[in-house]
């Protein structure tokens, strides 16, 4: 018999396993964000913003199958792309809150 390692009825969560799901879902969180910039810029900084997330996307596919536990950080790092984009729009290019 396996000896019991953790509390029963509390599971850990195997990132090598869900971390790209995890992850896909966070970008199409992202995406969410991405077309919500209608709202205050122009279209060619709304295709600005779908191209960074593309890149991400293309990031998220390549780092799934070699290590699909670091892959959760992907979504982190195209929100503060999302903030920086719209920081610069908004500073430097004009863009209306």
């Amino acid at each position: 018999m396996k000896p019991a390692t953790r509390a029963p009825g509390r599971r850990r969560v195997d990132l090598e396993r869900v971390g790209p799901w995890l992850a896909t879902i966070g970008l199409f969180a992202m995406l969410w964000l991405v077309v919500s910039t209608t709202l205050y810029a122009p279209w060619w900084g709304v295709l600005v913003h779908l191209v960074v997330l593309a890149c991400f996307a293309v990031r998220l596919a390549r780092r799934a199958p070699v290590a699909p536990a670091s892959t959760v950080w992907v979504p982190a790092f195209a929100f503060l792309a999302w903030i920086a984009v719209n920081a610069v729009g908004v500073g430097l290019l004009g863009w209306r809150l």
